[in-house]
């Protein structure tokens, strides 16, 4: 008998990225930098916005990289 297609959130989100999400549980031998999976996003924005972005996660404590990862995992959940 045939599987059942996965739903978009069996694919976006796997086990891992639900344990990230809900408890912060980061999988062993995930670096913080780049891999080989990994791309490169280049995204023209007014000086205005990235400055404003800047300041706001300066007071969040976490990097431009981290910052856009949380917001592409945000974006992706609220789709699903």
């Amino acid at each position: 008998m045939k599987q059942p297609r996965p739903s978009l959130r069996e694919i976006v989100r796997p086990p891992q990225i639900s344990d990230f999400i809900e408890k912060g549980v980061v999988p062993p031998g995930t670096a913080a930098g780049p891999g080989d999976s990994d791309v490169e996003l280049r995204i023209p924005v007014p000086a205005e916005l990235y400055e404003a972005f800047l300041v706001k996660i300066s007071e969040k404590g976490i990097s431009l990289p981290e910052a856009v990862r949380e917001m592409l995992l945000d974006y992706l959940m609220k789709e699903i």
